[in-house]
């Protein structure tokens, strides 16, 4: 900081000194956070250095939970408005000892964006600090109990060294000695957006959420039961015989009793996959089902996620290779695209604003002439790799685009919305605008009436081609939707490069709406800095009459979930619009 104008008297202000001797604790960061300096009131205050302060981030002097209090809120209105006012926090002191505060924020555009950060005292807040320092030592615990593990080479070839599970290896040497022998249940467990909870919370949070979860899970078994940690966010366990639909909503129960970390109270669910399989002897045969046994499991658990999460999938393994591997279900879906096996169902969303019918997302669905009716996890992802779902998704837009006038001659349901679920690989096909445009030009429907529903990673593609189909169909005048949106690395300032008109909120946030202080918090900042933005919020999954009264509350635009209706087939569509027009 140098001298800068001088004074209506004409005498030379000069700003550092100001800054320097300022009454109230400052600190100035770059527009990333980085600190660039602070005053003498800050380091008197806090009992810290400048010279280990400057350079790091200034969300390190933060708690875990004012942390995600700040980038959820605070940061954001900073984003868009240039200020945030009276945010109460901590600021982690002398030897990270929480100090209350009251923070302002102002962002200053000179040739560089800097931040100003004006803090002051505010009232202690003995219980929630208390919380605080005790997630920190429960942390420091997490830390401890891995150096422990990290000493012991033998334990830790076959034991997780975070939970103290066994890990894949470890689980593979357990199921090989005591599958033979009797038949058995495997539970494949994967927690539902750990990934989020993860970035947003710090990796600290994380391993006490997973060292719980593993806590809970040997609680709540035999002692034959085998547990195993066997990915980031995944945990395999076997049990006996029969009653496993009894034990799987066990697992789900335990699994989400809330847990309080730095004061915020977090509740987990889990998708989980079961599988069984008879007792074999031989050994050969043995090492076959032993993978199968898992493979399915692992199947059953992706396809709960697919599902809507917080539920479990139960399939047989059997002892041989009969099961459909990636080869030839490539060539069953191409098969199935010229048999007309697929088909659409529609799923009816709900105007909070008007109470009427606002419109249906397409979903799609597999008739296999086998396996009976199959969703979408079970054959998109290799569509995807294979670039089949290209032309699965022309069929799925040309199909939903056609019986869009399904409601046409039904009151209230003429005007209604179409969305169309699109992959990542179709937005960067240079094509993809092309083909939408005849698609609308060869129907009735007007583009108004289309919306597409974006992936958060084909959103944030870099790729020229995909960010020029996004400006292309909006100039057509087609609605864009970011599908599942808090779930990936898809953020506000999105909105703002993009002609967004609406985002989805992922149901694993509308779950825990007025339940959950941490959800509802995420679920209250996307339907204010989207209606800043001018986007509309769409909640899927509302599978209850309490989400839907907060939504409404909170100010939610449109809905979708069981709570109004599940997905229907054109027919039972037809039957149902005409039975709400006469309600």
């Amino acid at each position: 900081m140098t001298e800068g104008s001088r004074a209506a008297n004409g005498t030379p202000l000069d700003y550092e000194s100001l800054f320097r001797a300022a009454p109230e604790a400052s600190v100035i960061t770059a527009a990333d956070g980085t600190i660039l300096d602070v005053n003498v009131e800050f380091t008197t205050w806090t009992g810290l250095h400048r010279a280990e302060l400057v350079g790091t981030s200034f969300l390190r002097l933060l708690p875990v939970g004012d942390r995600i209090l700040f980038s959820t809120r605070s940061q954001p209105l900073l984003d868009l408005t240039g200020r945030a006012s009276q945010v109460e926090l901590s600021i982690l002191g002398a030897g990270r000892v929480p100090v209350p505060a009251t923070l302002s924020v102002s962002r200053v555009v000179t040739d560089t964006s800097l931040n100003m950060f004006v803090l002051g005292p505010r009232r202690e807040r003995s219980v929630e600090e208390a919380q605080l320092i005790s997630a920190v030592h429960r942390a420091e615990a997490s830390d401890t109990r891995r150096q422990i593990a990290e000493t012991d080479l033998q334990h830790q070839s076959d034991h997780d060294a975070l939970t103290g599970l066994l890990n894949r290896d470890g689980l593979m040497k357990a199921l090989r000695e005591i599958v033979p022998h009797r038949e058995h249940v495997v539970y494949w467990i994967g927690l539902d957006h750990f990934r989020v909870i993860n970035e947003s919370l710090g990796r600290s949070t994380g391993d006490e959420i997973l060292t719980t979860v593993g806590r809970r899970l040997r609680e709540g078994c035999t002692g034959d039961a085998v547990i195993a940690r066997v990915g980031g966010d995944e945990f395999v366990l076997t049990s006996l015989g029969p009653g496993y639909a009894d034990h799987a909503d066990r697992i789900l129960r335990r699994i989400a009793h809330p847990l309080i970390v730095d004061g915020l109270e977090i509740i987990i669910s889990a998708s989980i996959g079961v599988s069984t399989v008879a007792s074999v002897n031989t050994d050969r045969a043995h090492v076959s089902v032993v993978e199968r046994l898992l493979r399915t499991a692992g199947t059953g658990m992706h396809e709960a996620k697919a599902a809507g999460r917080n539920r479990w999938k139960h399939s047989t393994a059997i002892a041989d290779d009969s099961a459909i591997n990636e080869i030839r279900l490539l060539g069953e879906i191409r098969s199935a695209i010229a048999g007309d096996q697929f088909r659409l169902e529609y799923q009816p969303q709900l105007n909070l604003r008007t109470g009427r019918l606002h419109g249906f997302e397409a979903l799609i669905r597999w008739d296999h002439p086998d396996r009976g009716v199959i969703g979408p996890a079970g054959f998109i992802d290799v569509a995807e790799k294979t670039g089949l779902i290209s032309q699965l998704g022309t069929w799925a837009c040309h199909t939903a685009i056609a019986q869009a006038t399904l409601g046409s001659g039904v009151p209230g349901a003429a005007a209604s919305q179409m969305s169309v679920n699109i992959s990542a690989r179709q937005l960067s096909d240079s094509h993809f605008t092309g083909t939408i445009e005849s698609l609308l030009e060869a129907s009735t429907l007007e583009p108004g009436r289309l919306t597409l529903e974006l992936t958060e990673s084909g959103v944030i593609t870099d790729g020229p081609q995909a960010r020029a189909n996004i400006q292309r169909l909006d100039g057509l005048g087609v609605r864009l939707s970011i599908d599942d949106f808090g779930t990936g690395h898809a953020g506000f300032a999105y909105l703002n490069d993009f002609p967004i008109d609406e985002i989805k909120i992922d149901r694993s946030f509308v779950s825990g709406v007025g339940i959950s202080a941490d959800a509802t918090a995420i679920v209250t900042s996307c339907i204010e800095l989207a209606h800043a933005l001018n986007v509309s919020v769409v909640a899927e999954g509302v599978e209850t009459t309490e989400q839907l009264m907060h939504l409404t509350e909170l100010g939610c635009d449109i809905v979708q979930g069981f709570h109004y209706s599940r997905p229907l087939s054109p027919e039972k569509l037809t039957l149902w619009l005409a039975s709400s027009s006469n309600r």
